[in-house]
C-alpha cells in the first residue's frame, strides 16, 4: 500500500489529498444531488486553492491540474455521494491508504461542546 503523507509537497501526493477533500465535501454537502461537471471543476480548484495556502499561483495550479487529470470519469446523472465513493474506490484500487481519521479537524474541540462523540466512546476509542 502507498501511504498518503499529509506533509508531502509531492504533486501526486498533493493531488490525492485534494481528491480526498473533494470526496469528503461531495459526500457531506448535498450528496443526493446530481453532480454537474462545472461543480466538480470548481470543487477541485477550490480544494487545490485551500491546499496551496489559498494561493493560486505555481503549486496550486499544478496540483489542481494533476487532481483533475487523476479524477475518475463523471457519469452523467451520478450523484455527488456516488462520485465521492468512486474517488475513494479509485484510490483504494490504486493502492493508496489513509487513516480513517485523516480528515478529522486538526484543532481539537473543547470537550463537552457540542457534546461527546458517542459512537467513538461505544467503540472503545
Amino acid at each position: 500500500m502507498k501511504s498518503i503523507d499529509p506533509n508531502s509537497t509531492d504533486t501526486e501526493q498533493a493531488a490525492i489529498r485534494v481528491l480526498l477533500a473533494v470526496a469528503d465535501h461531495l459526500n457531506s454537502t448535498a450528496p443526493t444531488d446530481v453532480l454537474e461537471a462545472h461543480s466538480l471543476l470548481v470543487c477541485i480548484s477550490a480544494e487545490a486553492y485551500n491546499a496551496a495556502d489559498r494561493r493560486y499561483d505555481g503549486e496550486g495550479k499544478k496540483v489542481s491540474r494533476a487532481a483533475l487529470e487523476m479524477s475518475p470519469e463523471r457519469e452523467p446523472g451520478s450523484t455527488r455521494g456516488a462520485y465521492a465513493r468512486t474517488i475513494w474506490q479509485m484510490l483504494e484500487e490504486a493502492g493508496y491508504e489513509w487513516l480513517a481519521d485523516s480528515n478529522e479537524p486538526m484543532i481539537p474541540g473543547i470537550k463537552g461542546i457540542p457534546g461527546p462523540r458517542t459512537e467513538l466512546a461505544q467503540a472503545g476509542a
